[in-house]
């Protein structure tokens, strides 16, 4: 079953990691910080919910995004672009 708060609480996971990774200088740490990232970013597309894209504080260097992160979004902005603008906002 499908989890708001378990969203919630992995979109804030991403932000606590990137403040880790940059924290840190140690290669092997970095690593499991990525991989932590990676499985956060994972649960979040899987969800289907996912509609804000991370802050760029929010991101690790782009060198140690997930791949999934940055085809996520490229997708999502071409759909967002391909739908057509609508002028009146339904009440």
């Amino acid at each position: 079953m499908h989890s708001l708060l378990a969203d919630i609480e992995a979109e804030e996971r991403l932000g606590g990691l990137a403040m880790e990774f940059r924290g840190t200088r140690s290669t092997e740490l970095r690593r499991e910080i990525a991989d932590q990232y990676a499985s956060a970013v994972d649960r979040l597309i899987r969800s289907g919910h996912w509609c804000e894209m991370p802050a760029p504080e929010d991101q690790l260097p782009d060198a140690w995004m997930p791949q999934s992160f940055f085809e996520y979004w490229s997708r999502r902005t071409r759909e967002a672009a391909s739908r057509p603008a609508s002028s009146a906002v339904n009440p």
